[in-house]
């Protein structure tokens, strides 16, 4: 009976909760009054539902206050998850709560999941408990939380790399890259990375702020970063980094190699952050020329031969593999040179991508020190089967490796530090473009990206593995007529690969919060989030979420990451630049 209203409740139950004396008023002749002692003020005072039932607003947590009640000794807060109308029986929160406040966390489950909870409250004391609180449903956009990324300002933000978002396992930590910021000391692009932690109590907090050893102007650090499942280790791709040093800890003070690109470890221990490692590809030129191009907008130059080593990175659960990315290895931009690989394409300022073969190496760390394990070149015979490595992902015991060109998604797979050949999943039809971002998850069965190869109508593409072998699933239109998803969409998987969240940057409607309306197209560019759940081989539609306040060019879904057991959700937003002033300030949401 717990989870029905009082209105609902039989007579003799509905007043189960009240004092003995106040039972026996209602349920029995009008002479018991004189039995009671009467009806005095006080007798009523103390008849009386809590009052003054307030919320206020955490990240992902409501804080409850209310005024004593006359002679209570506790009080009881329930909760009916998904509303009176909802099937969802209501239950106790909180337990026998001494005080007039009580903090509720809602870490366990995203947001969406609360979204019609109403809450009720009664006070108690040695006869019982007395009548309910009116019930308040708390506005949960309220609870989204928003972390700015308040270390630096507009000016000096160079180039067109998006900010990033990663969440550990746990959900208690989150990292966001922040590629196009100065470093502190002004050099404009260097980048740096925002990690958050949250507290056993739940509340979030800025943890530090983190900057490559050797800054450099444009080195983009923080494009590409990938968290341990306990959050204690941290990669940092920069793929502009410039230093010709090769290997682990190698000198990084010259600037040679522009384009070269590097990738950056950091470990946590009780709280604090220290740099673990500087890691290099086993093959850095040691001299890359300066190439420039004539363009609508002015002279771009940019590296004739880059690698972009930390294009991508991707971590196992315990921290212990990296596999780092190197998509424009082999790539060779010289003016006038035949050999280009590829179909080269402009990505912002100083960059050019689609030259290169491309390459992944992996990395074991043992007792704390990195040492290469692996080399894997891209080999496609198709010559328009560029940048291997592109986007990298691990499985959480490291034994799986998905790895994407601009048409295919590969897998490959590890036994003792052996990696196979990689195993084609699919591939894009060849008058296709580029291939979509794509997600593993974490146990390494599911893969999910968005397939545009079909015109107008874009589709979730599933496969599930089996042994060695991947099965296709049924696919899921993703495209309305109001939206649409663009090259920059961004998707994560649960562990378990049944919850999917997908990014869509180019997201128009301003209405805010959770399942709002997403039929207009006020706010340009805005951004959204769809999460999907999986029930045996079939998705479905599960929250459309909004910033709090959407705003024009946020992007919002730039970038997004799940916890292992999907109850948080991280999201990332990447406003544009003209190098002076940002359209949007730039920040990170928690759902």
């Amino acid at each position: 009976m717990a989870g029905l209203s009082l209105s609902q409740r039989p007579a003799s139950m509905a007043h189960a909760g009240l004092g003995s004396c106040t039972r026996a008023l209602l349920l029995t002749v009008p002479l018991a009054l004189a039995a009671c002692g009467g009806g005095s003020s006080s007798d009523s005072d103390t008849a009386a539902p809590p009052s003054g039932l307030n919320v206020g607003y955490g990240t992902k947590a409501y804080h409850f206050s209310w005024s004593a009640a006359p002679n209570a000794t506790r009080y009881e807060l329930f909760e009916d998850p998904d509303g009176a109308a909802g099937p969802q029986p209501e239950v106790q929160i909180g337990g026998a709560i001494t005080g007039t406040a009580y903090a509720h966390s809602l870490a366990a489950q995203m947001l969406h999941e609360r979204v019609n909870a109403s809450y009720r409250l009664r006070a108690c004391d040695a006869n019982g408990c007395r009548p309910f609180s009116a019930a308040a449903t708390p506005d949960l956009t309220q609870a989204i939380g928003r972390f700015e990324l308040a270390g630096g300002g507009p000016v000096g933000r160079f180039g067109s790399y998006p900010n990033v978002v990663v969440l550990s396992a746990d959900g208690a930590t989150l990292a966001v890259g922040a590629p196009s910021e100065a470093s502190t000391t002004r050099l404009a692009g260097a980048g740096a990375v925002y990690v958050f932690s949250r507290s056993a109590a739940g509340a979030w907090s800025q943890q530090v702020r983190l900057q490559a050893s050797s800054p450099a102007a444009k080195m983009a650090f923080g494009a590409s970063l990938a968290l341990s499942s306990d959050g204690n280790t941290l990669a940092v791709g920069a793929p502009e980094e410039r230093s010709n040093a090769r290997g682990i800890n190698s000198d990084a003070s010259n600037g040679d190699a522009y384009g070269a690109g590097a990738v950056y470890t950091f470990h946590r221990s009780g709280g604090a952050w220290s740099q673990q490692a500087y890691v290099k590809a086993r093959n850095t030129p040691q001299k890359v020329a300066t190439c420039s191009r004539l363009d609508i907008s002015g002279t771009m130059t940019f590296p004739c031969t880059p690698q972009h080593f930390g294009f991508s990175v991707a971590l196992s659960a315990d921290g212990n593999l990296l596999a780092v990315g190197a998509p424009e290895e082999g790539a060779d931009f010289t003016q006038g040179l035949g050999g280009v690989v590829g179909s080269a394409w402009r990505f912002g300022t100083e960059t050019i991508f689609g030259g290169g073969v491309g390459a992944v190496h992996t990395f074991a760390r043992t007792s704390g020190t990195w040492a290469e394990q692996a080399y894997l070149p891209g080999s496609s015979a198709d010559p328009s089967m560029a940048r291997f490595g592109a986007v990298l992902a691990l499985s959480s015991d490291g034994t799986v490796l998905a790895a994407s060109t601009d048409k295919d998604v590969s897998v490959l797979t590890q036994l003792s530090g052996t990696w196979s050949a990689p195993r084609q999943v699919w591939r894009q039809p060849p008058e296709r473009g580029s291939q979509q971002p794509f997600a593993l998850s974490g146990d390494g069965s599911t893969l999910a990206f968005v397939d545009g190869s079909a015109g107008p109508d874009v589709q979730l593409q599933t496969f599930t593995r089996a042994g060695a072998v991947w099965a296709q699933q049924p696919a899921l239109p993703v495209k309305s007529a109001d939206r649409y998803f663009s090259e920059s969409t961004m998707l994560s998987l649960s562990a378990d690969g049944r919850t999917l969240a997908l990014g869509n940057p180019d997201d128009a409607s301003n209405a805010p919060g959770i399942n709002g309306n997403a039929s207009n197209q006020a706010a340009d560019s805005a951004g959204a989030v769809n999460i999907y759940r999986r029930t045996g081989a079939t998705w479905s539609h599960s929250a459309y979420l909004k910033a709090p306040q959407p705003q024009v060019r946020a992007r919002l879904g730039i970038s997004v990451a799940l916890s292992g057991d999907a109850s948080t959700l991280a999201v990332g937003t990447s406003s544009a630049t003209d190098g002076v002033t940002a359209a949007v300030p730039n920040a990170a949401y928690i759902y």
